[in-house]
């Protein structure tokens, strides 16, 4: 699969078939966040992967799913069917359900690998003038993405979850489970599996026009197939 047939066809995957993804395609897909860029090459990132440790999985599925009970179990539908603008006007109250209730974000169950980012403003014993806030979790979230894409070419399926570590009490509480120094602060997870099924091309994507501007905020970039057609008139 060429790069950017890859970037324009990935999409999240949130229902895996639980088929176990051979080592060398887990290796090809983890090696892809050593080569995402960095500040300086400072490389200020650690992975955890959790592949046979089933109770881990669990934990940050349970957590994921308690989360989003409190988060969006109390709200009426009408307050957040703007969320789900993309979908079909039928499909809606099902996601809907699915969110409130947590079941959308059980997935980390059945996931083969999970990779947890881990970022920090420490490193070399010296602090950095990169506040994660800022910096830091940017390179870690770029390393997760070029893992993501990887695993698409190879025809597997990625969910990014932030649920799980969402508040300090979870953070501390995964921290802790996976013997984390304090000096670093997880980012994001990435849940990667075999899809149940192949999921369709969407949701639709805003108009080049609508998120780029053109040298000035509010002038819209002008398409060089439009800048043509213009300069023909």
């Amino acid at each position: 699969m060429e790069l950017l047939e890859a970037i324009k066809t990935r999409r999240s995957i949130r229902e895996f078939t639980g088929q176990r993804i051979p080592d060398e395609h887990v290796e090809m897909i983890l090696d892809a966040a050593r080569y995402a860029p960095s500040p300086e090459n400072l490389q200020m990132w650690r992975y955890v992967v959790i592949r046979e440790d089933q109770e881990m999985k669990n934990l940050i599925a349970e957590v994921s799913m308690e989360t989003a009970r409190e988060v969006f179990g109390a709200q009426p539908y009408e307050l957040t069917a703007g969320r789900l603008w993309y979908l079909p006007d039928h499909a809606r109250p099902t996601e809907f359900e699915n969110i409130r209730d947590g079941s959308l974000f059980e997935y980390p169950k059945y996931s083969d690998t999970v990779v947890i980012g881990f970022g920090s403003e420490f490193f070399h014993d010296a602090h950095l003038p990169y506040a994660m806030s800022l910096f830091g979790s940017v390179v870690v979230a770029m390393g997760m993405h070029q893992m993501w894409l990887v695993a698409h070419s190879l025809g597997y399926g990625c969910g990014w979850m932030a649920l799980a570590i969402s508040d300090y009490r979870h953070k501390e509480l995964l921290c802790d489970k996976l013997g984390v120094p304090r000096t670093w602060e997880p980012i994001g997870i990435l849940c990667i599996g075999v899809p149940k099924e192949k999921r369709m091309l969407g949701p639709s994507r805003f108009p080049m026009e609508g998120v780029m501007y053109s040298e000035r905020w509010g002038n819209p970039y002008r398409r060089l197939a439009f800048r043509k057609q213009e300069e023909k008139k």
